[in-house]
């Protein structure tokens, strides 16, 4: 037998999300525009629009569209603009690599209201920087937070392989992490929606829906730091690989460079590896350290050292060669590069030089990222939380008349 009012019941839900989405992704708009784009009959989307209003989800901005001196009135104000209200809510968003370590909250609109970093010295103990993180969130729900029920969610993203179906972090070899049960620990000590993702992931899904990459459902996103780690979307999903394990290219050996990684290559390791030779070894020095010594040698290359420099070209090369027939296979709509190496310009400038001439056959448009690991995870939150998650708006409601 048909569960009639539980389809119904269904479609609205699907329905609301699709006007979110459209209005968070594409705002602001006004109701009609809303209407033809979705598919939906303005009837519905009245209807959907007045009840995420009094949610204090949308807001109207205010009248002063021409428009509206010039076209006859009609039902529904159809011409006035609709938006989210960035205040209407709060995520959480938290970036965890050997570089920074950083508790945001925000608002809807991802406009930060306060940051936290931890500068933590030591990563090598999961349940330590789980507890500082924690606390650390905590203490800002509680200062800047007036009623639980507007936070819709966090989102930690962190520097190795993940299971985001059950929030495990399989591996973080830069944080010298084994298996970690991270959604587990914060979900228990926070009690809010939780969503854990490798860095790639995500920045590409924050860079595809409200970044630069915007509306680009193929995109192949690299992390360029002390390794290399990529993430790529196909038809707006994230490609997960055995084991959640796409995207961890830096150990592997491009050809015709025997016994080379990627990492050592064309990532951090291989920039350090070609300033100081046998001086440093990389693999009994902290991970700590060696991003210092990393970030010190990218402030070089940015005034024009010219060892610095060649370092870092050297690395950009690299990287542009394995991807040339990378590219030539998948045919991403676009192709970004994020993480530290990116603030080198001779690492950029040597990068794009070897792609410009397939991006060019290919139709592909190469970009930087310049979001941070805690703007990528409130993007990803305010996507997973406010759009792609059935809200509760009975307690919207009673929290906005509270």
């Amino acid at each position: 037998m048909v569960n009639h009012d539980r389809n119904r019941s269904e479609l609205a839900r699907t329905n609301r999300r699709a006007v979110l989405a459209e209005v968070a992704t594409r705002g602001p708009l006004s109701r009609t525009d809303i209407a033809n784009s979705i598919g939906l009959t303005a009837a519905s989307v009245s209807r959907i629009t007045r009840e995420l209003i009094e949610a204090d989800l949308l807001r109207e901005l205010p009248n002063d569209d021409d428009r509206q001196l010039t076209l006859p009135r009609s039902p529904g104000r159809r011409f006035i603009q609709l938006e989210v209200n960035a205040s209407g809510g709060y995520v959480l968003g938290v970036g965890v690599n050997v570089f920074s370590q950083a508790v945001t909250l925000a608002d809807l609109g991802n406009r930060r209201i306060v940051r936290q970093d931890l500068k933590l010295r030591d990563l090598s103990d999961p349940e330590w920087v789980v507890d500082r993180v924690v606390r650390e969130a905590k203490k800002m729900v509680s200062i800047h937070v007036a009623d639980r029920r507007r936070i819709l969610g966090a989102t930690f993203a962190f520097t190795g392989a993940v299971d985001p179906s059950t929030g495990v972090v399989q591996t973080s070899p830069y944080l010298r992490w084994g298996e970690v049960s991270l959604r587990e620990k914060f979900a228990h000590e926070l009690d809010i929606p939780i969503r854990i993702e490798s860095l790639p992931a995500s920045v590409a899904v924050a860079e595809s829906r409200f970044g630069a990459a915007r509306g680009m459902t193929d995109l192949l996103v690299v992390n360029c730091s002390l390794g290399l780690g990529a993430a790529l979307l196909s038809d707006g999903r994230l490609v997960r690989g055995q084991n959640f394990s796409a995207g961890l290219i830096g150990d592997v050996t491009p050809g015709g460079v025997p016994g080379e990684t990627l990492d050592a290559l064309a990532g951090g390791h291989g920039v350090l590896k070609r300033l100081f030779g046998a001086q440093l070894n990389i693999a009994m020095t902290p991970s700590n350290e060696l991003a210092d010594m990393l970030m010190e040698a990218v402030g070089r290359c940015q005034k024009g050292e010219p060892d610095a420099a060649g370092a870092f070209h050297d690395a950009g090369e690299s990287l542009g060669h394995f991807l040339v027939p990378i590219l030539g296979l998948l045919r991403p709509k676009g192709l970004m590069v994020a993480g530290p190496l990116t603030q080198a310009p001779s690492f950029v400038l040597a990068y794009k030089n070897c792609l410009r001439e397939i991006a060019k056959d290919y139709e592909c448009k190469i970009m930087v990222s310049d979001l941070s690991p805690q703007a990528a995870a409130r993007w990803l939150a305010i996507d997973e939380f406010l759009l792609g998650r059935d809200l509760n708006l009975n307690d919207l409601k009673l929290s906005r008349a509270a």
